[in-house]
């Protein structure tokens, strides 16, 4: 498994402009279907439902920050 990059999530908005369905861009980005639908649901603005890449990769970003660290 693997994380998507910020290429792929730029690829994802812009497909989803382009009216591409959830099937279509997992295709397109060789992921699996349920990774798109994830990553719509996890990193769409809360106030006006869309999907913008550079907000994807900043709340992101913001997770791997705040995550719990392995201590040894």
């Amino acid at each position: 498994m693997s994380h998507l990059t910020s290429e792929q999530r730029y690829t994802i908005g812009v497909l989803l402009d382009q009216n591409y369905n959830k099937s279509e861009i997992a295709i397109l980005i060789n992921k699996d279907k349920s990774v798109i639908t994830r990553e719509l649901k996890r990193n769409c603005d809360l106030r006006s439902g869309k999907y913008s890449s550079e907000l994807a990769q900043r709340k992101y970003d913001k997770r791997q920050i705040n995550k719990p660290k392995k201590v040894y």
